[in-house]
């Protein structure tokens, strides 16, 4: 999980002295959490000993990160903003839905195995991003953000799919990103659980799960259920 804090060019102007000193803190922190999550692990790494190794006071670490997951969650952001930038193009070719989606998550599942605790941790602490709560820090409101952004990318594909003809459209598109989204983080928690999880092991795995998924179970006869509609959970307004 390399991190790369900014790409400047030969030409982009000299940052101000305390610009620089505000670089330099982030990236020792970041650079300590890390150092500290992997040898402590998550749970038992504290705040206080990873400001300590960044030298830096803890309250500075909280003008950073919120909370030890705002932590977390800013070590991996930028890799994994990478990660979807290149994961887009994947969904914009012109393969079968099961290949796109492969392509998809490979990259993800590749990024995860870099260094398993931070990636079980990281899983672990947003396993919640569907719950309706205020109390995220900035950093993990732009992990929750990501995955709302790739749940969009997927209905936009299964929209694109259903409308060219190569899938049923049976089922809104919504609810086609929904099952996909919801097999591949059931299956990147199972994975990450393993000792030393495999790219290939896991890969194989959520392909075989995706791909009865878009084949669908066959039934016949009585046994093929009708679709239903999903309640919004909105509250009607009142007339």
């Amino acid at each position: 999980m390399k991190d790369t804090l900014t790409g400047k060019s030969a030409s982009a102007p000299a940052l101000g002295l305390r610009e620089r000193s505000k670089q330099d803190k982030l990236r020792r922190i970041k650079q300590a959490a890390r150092e500290v999550f992997l040898e402590k692990g998550f749970d038992d790494a504290t705040t206080r000993e990873i400001a300590q190794r960044a030298d830096v006071a803890i309250g500075t670490v909280f003008v950073y990160a919120a909370d030890k997951r705002d932590l977390l969650m800013l070590i991996i952001n930028n890799d994994l903003d990478a990660v979807n930038e290149k994961g887009e193009k994947a969904l914009q070719s012109d393969l079968p839905l099961l290949e796109q989606l492969m392509k998809f998550f490979t990259l993800r599942y590749t990024y995860w195995a870099k260094e398993p605790p931070l990636s079980r941790a990281a899983v672990q602490e947003t396993a919640d991003f569907l719950a309706e709560t205020t109390d995220k820090g900035k950093e993990t409101s732009r992990f929750y953000a990501r995955r709302s952004n790739i749940s969009s990318m997927l209905t936009d594909l299964a929209r694109q799919k259903q409308e060219a003809g190569k899938i049923a459209d049976t089922a809104p598109p919504e609810l086609i990103a929904g099952l996909i989204m919801t097999i591949y983080l059931t299956e990147v928690r199972r994975w990450l659980a393993q000792g030393t999880p495999k790219p290939a092991v896991g890969l194989a795995r959520l392909r075989a799960l995706l791909a009865l998924a878009i084949q669908g179970l066959g039934p016949t006869g009585a046994e093929v259920p009708t679709i239903p509609s999903i309640p919004s959970g909105k509250k009607p307004r009142a007339k």
